[in-house]
């Protein structure tokens, strides 16, 4: 079992060394993006390491694939292609959900049925003829005498 501080939340998780980061994080109930689901296809799972990268495993051949090999600078990988066998401190802020915004004006069921009935109401209408609708009348050959 590896001890994984996770940041911002400052909050210790317990994971089997044999299970990856995504999986076991997941599994804790914390949110990681992912449109693959831990296949290593899309690299959104994407966490900074802060501390202890030398109890992580070596950079598989997807991961460098999808990210390349600057590890050594960014500090950052794939948390579905990583596993632990000590401790570590990740950082997943950037996959934190944004709040929800609560000052969104709602349309009251009055409202909408106004909006509605304006809807039908120009739909009845004549609708305006634009430009360009009537044919050329043919020219009349008539030869004078």
């Amino acid at each position: 079992m590896a001890r994984i501080k996770v940041l911002p939340q400052n909050v210790f998780v317990e994971i089997d060394s044999q299970t990856d980061l995504y999986t076991g994080l997941k599994a804790s109930g914390f949110h990681i993006n992912s449109t693959c689901g831990g296949c290593a296809s899309c690299g959104r799972c994407i966490i900074n390491i802060i501390e202890g990268e030398e109890n992580l495993n070596e950079i598989p051949f997807e991961e460098r694939q999808l990210l390349g090999n600057v590890f050594h600078i960014t500090k950052e990988r794939l948390s579905c292609q990583t596993t632990a066998d000590g401790p570590v401190t990740i950082d997943i802020s950037m996959h934190e959900q944004p709040k929800k915004n609560s000052s969104v004006k709602r349309r009251t069921k009055v409202e909408v049925e106004k909006i509605v009935e304006d809807r039908k109401e120009q739909r009845k209408q004549k609708p305006k003829k634009l430009g360009g609708g009537n044919k050329p009348k043919a020219f009349d050959y008539k030869e004078e005498d």
